[in-house]
């Protein structure tokens, strides 16, 4: 049985509000090829056909914070000094596995596109997200408690169950402020913050 995109629980894949606002890890532009070549050989080894996430554009979503109409500069201004308040060394991630999550059926009983995920694993990456997240509230943001470290790779009809791969690391050196605009399709970094200890 597969399990449901709990990162997104309760969030549209396509929000009616078409600004958004998260933390998230980009990998450096190295990685980024490397995750991206083993994407186009694992879709073509497996006739995989749908959306695969440009290189430039993956990553792994820390936390959401909220979608909006149009973005107003308060959350911003929230985000930035929690973002600010967090001291955390350089730390590793490695996905040594890919699955597809489920979404649920839409409103008009036709499935969504399935997100290919690579699973991410590391203490040091549950630690962040926890810093991250204390710092958040004491700024007044919304923050979840739920958490499924992963990277998407693709959006297609066919499920791929999970199953190992070679481990892939990636070297988590900062972080960013993303605002992802028009339905999710376009991000503009806020802000980055380097990881110093």
């Amino acid at each position: 049985m597969q399990s449901k995109f709990e990162f997104y629980t309760g969030l549209p894949v396509r929000p009616a509000r078409p600004e958004r606002l998260f933390f998230g890890l980009f990998p450096d532009a190295a990685t980024s090829t490397r995750v991206s070549r083993f994407a186009e050989r694992f879709i073509t080894e497996n006739r995989l056909k749908g959306t695969q996430i440009k290189a430039e554009r993956l990553h792994v979503s820390l936390h959401h914070i909220g979608d909006y109409r149009r973005l107003r500069t308060k959350f911003i201004f929230a985000a930035r000094r929690a973002a600010e308040a967090v001291s955390m060394r350089p730390f590793l991630v490695t996905f040594p596995t890919i699955r597809s999550f489920e979404h649920a059926v839409s409103t008009n009983n036709m499935r969504r596109r399935q997100p290919l995920v690579l699973l991410g694993e590391g203490g040091a990456l549950l630690e962040f997200r926890g810093v991250l997240r204390a710092a958040m509230e004491r700024n007044g943001l919304k923050t979840a408690e739920n958490f499924t470290p992963h990277m998407t790779l693709l959006y297609g009809p066919k499920p791929i169950p999970f199953q190992a791969i070679e481990p892939i690391n990636f070297a988590v050196r900062e972080f960013a402020l993303v605002h992802s605009e028009l339905r999710l399709t376009h991000y503009n970094i806020i802000d980055r913050w380097s990881l110093e200890g």
